[in-house]
């Protein structure tokens, strides 16, 4: 009875399908949509000529070695500030005492660029300690700027501003937006008028 119950496997269809040419090019849009999901990860490698342009990104503050050896132990927080500039960050927890320049820079599809320089101060606001963390600063984007450009840049800040009425000649600037301020002379060839303001009435 139960020998009559037991079904006898298929055993025709169980056999293993060899793999055909239509059922490979049949498989084939899954393996490509499966490809490129996976490319929306992280974690996979992309080649970059897939990539799409990607913009440059600098965010917080840009240093440099040269300013970041001019900090000294027991400088105040405004020497401090006059070198490096106003930090990314402030501490409210640790107010007064803490400050942090973060320097980070993406340039397309390079590899991110970031710099973190701790600043303490002690109750007296005077700097005694400070930390670095992150990237070498020899390292960062900001130093591929050629030598010439460097050398022009500083030229540029220490040429001295001249004022909008005149050029670098001393002549009147042509282009100036303010009229010269000029004095009226007074009559009979005395010494010129400076203008007055009208007396208030009380």
């Amino acid at each position: 009875m139960i020998a009559g119950l037991l079904i006898e496997p298929n055993v025709k269809n169980m056999q293993h399908k060899p793999l055909t040419t239509g059922r490979a090019l049949r498989a084939l849009p899954i393996l490509i949509l499966l490809s490129l999901s996976l490319m929306g990860c992280s974690s996979v490698y992309i080649p970059s000529f897939i990539k799409v342009y990607q913009p440059d990104i600098a965010q917080g503050n840009i240093l440099e070695p040269e300013q970041v050896a001019k900090i000294q132990l027991g400088m105040s927080a405004a020497e401090v500030n006059q070198i490096l500039g106003t930090p990314a960050l402030r501490d409210i927890f640790h107010r007064n005492q803490r400050e942090t320049y973060v320097f980070y820079d993406k340039r397309g599809k390079r590899e991110a660029f970031q710099h973190t320089l701790v600043i303490l101060y002690d109750a007296n606001g005077r700097v005694t300690k400070i930390e670095q963390s992150g990237d070498p600063l020899t390292q960062a984007p900001t130093q591929d700027i050629p030598e010439a450009l460097r050398n022009a840049k500083k030229t540029a800040d220490q040429t001295p501003a001249t004022t909008d009425t005149e050029t670098n000649s001393g002549a009147p600037n042509p282009y100036s937006l303010t009229a010269p301020t000029t004095s009226t002379p007074a009559l009979g060839g005395g010494a010129p008028l400076e203008p007055t303001a009208p007396a208030l009435s009380q």
